[in-house]
């Protein structure tokens, strides 16, 4: 009668846990659906994504640590920063949550880990990103005014959209570079993903944000120089491409500003933004000022006010953005402090590694996911020394990306004991 009863129980258990499973995975697929999209969607699905992730983990009894080590090197991170934020300039537990907001893509692998247990959710997971992408693009490109150079914005602001369609290019022309990825889809499957990489680079360039460019140059030489020396062919036909996007020499001109450092407002603001950013921090630089973003604007007012007036006068573009340092390292370091930080930094460094060192190991087919992670990674961390999308919205692509390329090390060769179903 005993063993009857543990039997229906670990049957009830199983049932629930395939369920929970399910679930968890719907509600990604459903969260990455949307991220080029709406970022109300993202917030609710993504909260709704983590709860229902972990319960699944926790029923289904997922050593998702043990399969996924490297899950530790973001959740490490969170860990020393909610102790900071404790202590942090505004501190208490408001500032822990307005820390753990701040960062709560951050989690996303810990739920990918335990949901993506095979490539076919992985493509599933991809192609919504994709789907999405083209769906916003085609959107911009509906409305008139996003149609001039400059103003192609999607459905995100514009140094977002730029950004995000910056990744997943970086992802799709290191998949469509290599043949053992070209080799699972049919021809005409190929020129579709062609034909959305043409989209989104179209996209890139009319958003006419260099930080994106920069970090698509970045990545793509990383790619052509490390893993593919025949895409140094394809940068020059991009570059002769790019040149004919807008008006005639207007992105030659953009590139020549990029190193302008003399006349360009926009340069000159982010230089003063990083510097007065660095002084700023020197008030509470171990544990930092806390994330709520209208307390840190206010601290940030009430130093600059108390600079010497030949301060304020070098460094005047400062107070015209209080508190937004448009670096997301600077951002990161200011709000979380030097404790934190430098869990950042190090489990960063450690992650690109476990990156590198995973391309001797992995199996063939699935080496180009990580290859895409390098890429999109070395790209996309390029960019955030100009923006703050690191932990915003864009960064849940970067999470996917970076999780993509290490996952396969920890699927099993036969069938899971959960159902494959998507």
């Amino acid at each position: 009668m005993g063993s009857e009863i543990t039997v229906d129980a670990l049957d009830r258990r199983q049932l629930w846990g395939k369920q929970l499973d399910k679930a968890a995975f719907g509600l990604t697929f459903a969260f990455f659906l949307s991220a080029f999209v709406s970022k109300a969607a993202m917030n609710s699905l993504g909260a709704l994504m983590l709860l229902v992730g972990l319960v699944s983990i926790v029923v289904n009894r997922d050593k998702v640590l043990s399969k996924h080590p490297f899950v530790m090197l973001f959740l490490i991170p969170l860990g020393v920063g909610t102790v900071a934020a404790i202590f942090s300039e505004i501190g208490g537990l408001p500032a822990v949550g307005e820390f753990l907001n701040r960062l709560k893509f951050f989690f996303l692998p810990l739920v990918l880990a335990s949901v993506v247990k095979d490539e076919k959710r992985l493509w599933w997971l991809c192609g919504a990103v994709f789907f999405s992408g083209v769906v916003a693009s085609f959107i911009g490109l509906s409305e008139p005014f996003q149609r001039n150079y400059g103003h192609f914005t999607g459905m995100h602001e514009i140094g977002r959209n730029a950004d995000m369609l910056m990744i997943a290019l970086l992802g799709l022309l290191v998949c469509l570079g290599a043949g053992s990825f070209r080799k699972k889809l049919e021809r005409w499957q190929v020129g579709v993903v062609a034909c959305v990489a043409g989209l989104f680079f179209w996209g890139m360039m009319m958003s006419g944000i260099r930080g994106a460019w920069v970090g698509f140059a970045v990545g793509l030489g990383c790619y052509s120089v490390f893993f593919n020396r025949k895409f140094l062919i394809i940068i020059g036909v991009l570059v002769v491409v790019a040149c004919s996007i807008g008006p005639t020499g207007r992105v030659i001109d953009e590139v020549k500003s990029i190193g302008d450092t003399t006349s360009n407002a926009s340069n000159l603001a982010r230089l003063q933004l990083w510097k007065t950013g660095v002084d700023f921090s020197k008030g509470h630089l171990l544990f930092g000022s806390g994330s709520d973003r209208g307390k840190v604007r206010a601290q940030f007012k009430e130093f600059y006010k108390a600079q010497p007036e030949v301060y304020q006068k070098k460094y005047h573009w400062s107070i015209q953005y209080p508190g937004h340092f448009h670096n997301s390292y600077i951002q990161l370091f200011v709000e979380g402090g030097l404790l934190f930080f430098g869990a950042f930094i190090a489990c960063g460094t450690l992650l690109m590694i476990r990156l590198v060192r995973a391309l001797s190991v992995i199996p063939i087919e699935f080496k180009a996911y990580t290859q895409a992670a390098i890429v999109a990674a070395s790209g996309f961390l390029a960019t955030q020394f100009f923006h703050s999308e690191l932990y915003s919205y864009g960064g849940a692509l970067l999470m996917l990306f970076l999780s993509a390329g290490l996952l396969p090390l920890g699927w099993d060769e036969k069938k899971d004991g959960h159902d494959q179903v998507v």
